[in-house]
């Protein structure tokens, strides 16, 4: 189907269409410049709201249009399709969700809603064709809850795993009503339901892990030259993993996972290897270049497989390289690309359950504004670290711990070096050090001097200058 509205568009004054976000049949929405949607809809599919679905007459801006019927939301309202979203962000967008789904259940019993178009503002819940219901009502709740994860309401744990930064009895609530009366089961993979024992959602320490810490109770991790991240790792993971009695009481099983972004080069991998190696845990990556594929449902397979493996290690750690390849915004995605929305949806369902069963999540990423903002939510990344470039300071701590442990001139200035080096990315600091080293042999020297840093610093790419705005 061709675009119905055209960027730039002016539905009313200062509401312009920015970009197309989801299509379906007979139906287009867009983002606008007012922070609103704008649902755009043939003019056979608005007819068959009126007459069949409830749909009042005039809500829908006059036939200002050549070929369609444009609703326009009021800000802070959202329109959402049931297949491609926008999905929940709040539990006042749930509970009104909830609300409009029992209506239009209620209303239109044997309704096919799995494609259906939700508008928040009129509560409404519109089908897009005539045609029977053809999955469970329950699926097309949980599936729009959990952000597109294909589980039923009714396998309410794995729902309330999924979406764990929403309380289970605010989730329960919102269940009923929709119209769904859940208790604690769970789903088997061959999609029957069985009990689970409610004094297991109970045990906040992790069943089957063990970790062995006696080694570490009198150390403490350090991260030379990042005090802030090295702060940081000590107290919302190292001291969780290190006293799980204490926490366990506060009902704190397992630290959350953490996203650590920044430019290239800052030392967000770096950090991260330390941290396995203190712990000495089992680390599983994540990247393009192992998991990525041409085929549809494989990358997702993969990203499954790799889940599987760290949870069956654990506890262990498993890092998210350049999470923006797999977890950008869904929204950004055109609907023929459904296997993207697949593979969000796949780690949406796979980080909150490898953290309860003893798996360190880690995510790396240069683009955070890119990423999916139902990955960003708490409960699936409890932590969002920025991670800058080091500065002269943190250079400097880094060059004297390092000088200690290699044969440097006593005259060499670890802060004339550090000032060199502010800005550059860890590994130049690195590459520094070894260029130094290698000169100082070449010229049969015991020990490091000022004039092999500086041929080795003469080595690295001059940090670009603003340009100056003028006339030669």
């Amino acid at each position: 189907m061709k675009q119905l509205l055209t960027r730039g568009l002016e539905i009313i004054p200062n509401h312009k269409i920015t970009r197309m976000i989801a299509e379906g049949k007979g139906w287009q929405l867009y983002n606008t410049s007012s922070s609103s949607f704008a649902l755009a809809v043939v003019e056979e599919l608005y007819d068959l709201w009126v007459e069949k679905f409830c749909l009042p007459d005039g809500i829908f801006e006059p036939d200002l249009f050549n070929d369609c019927k444009v609703f326009l939301s009021a800000k802070n309202y959202i329109i959402s399709s049931m297949e491609y979203g926008p999905y929940p962000e709040d539990i006042g967008q749930i509970e009104a969700f909830s609300i409009a789904f029992k209506t239009a259940t209620d209303l239109f019993e044997d309704a096919n809603l799995s494609d259906a178009i939700y508008i928040e503002e009129y509560s409404l819940l519109l089908p897009i064709t005539l045609e029977t219901r053809k999955e469970k009502n329950e699926i097309v709740y949980g599936r729009w809850l959990t952000g597109g994860v294909n589980v039923s309401i009714e396998a309410f744990d794995r729902v309330q795993s999924i979406m764990s930064w929403l309380s289970p009895d605010l989730l329960r609530s919102s269940a009923d009503l929709a119209g769904f009366s859940v208790g604690t089961n769970y789903e088997n993979n061959d999609g029957t339901n069985k009990e689970q024992e409610s004094t297991e959602l109970d045990q906040p320490i992790i069943p089957g892990i063990t970790v062995d810490v006696s080694n570490k109770k009198t150390q403490r991790f350090t991260l030379i030259g990042r005090p802030d991240l090295e702060l940081f790792f000590n107290d919302n993971i190292i001291d969780i993993v290190l006293n799980q009695e204490q926490y366990k009481r506060m009902g704190i099983s397992f630290p959350g996972a953490t996203i650590l972004y920044g430019p290239p080069g800052c030392g967000k991998t770096y950090a991260v290897e330390r941290l396995s190696e203190f712990l000495g845990w089992q680390r599983f990556d994540i990247d393009s270049s192992t998991i990525a594929s041409s085929f549809i449902h494989e990358t997702s397979k993969k990203i499954s497989e790799v889940f599987q493996n760290a949870i069956k290690a654990a506890p262990s750690i498993l890092v998210i390289d350049e999470m923006e390849a797999f977890l950008t915004n869904r929204s950004m995605s055109s609907v023929s690309g459904t296997h993207h929305v697949e593979e969000v949806a796949e780690f949406l369902r796979r980080i909150p359950e490898a953290i309860s069963k003893g798996v360190l999540v880690f995510a790396m990423t240069n683009m955070i504004d890119s990423i999916d903002p139902a990955i960003l939510r708490r409960g699936r990344f409890d932590h969002i670290i920025e991670v800058k470039m080091a500065t002269a300071e943190e250079i400097e701590s880094l060059l004297k711990y390092r000088f200690l442990e290699l044969p440097v001139d006593k005259s060499v200035s670890p802060t004339r070096i550090a000032e060199a080096l502010d800005g550059h990315p860890m590994s130049d600091i690195a590459f520094v050090l070894r260029e130094a080293g290698r000169l100082a042999v070449k010229n049969n020297l015991a020990e490091m001097n000022d004039d092999c840093f500086d041929k080795a610093l003469a080595l690295l790419p001059k940090k670009e200058e603003k340009r100056k705005i003028g006339f030669n």
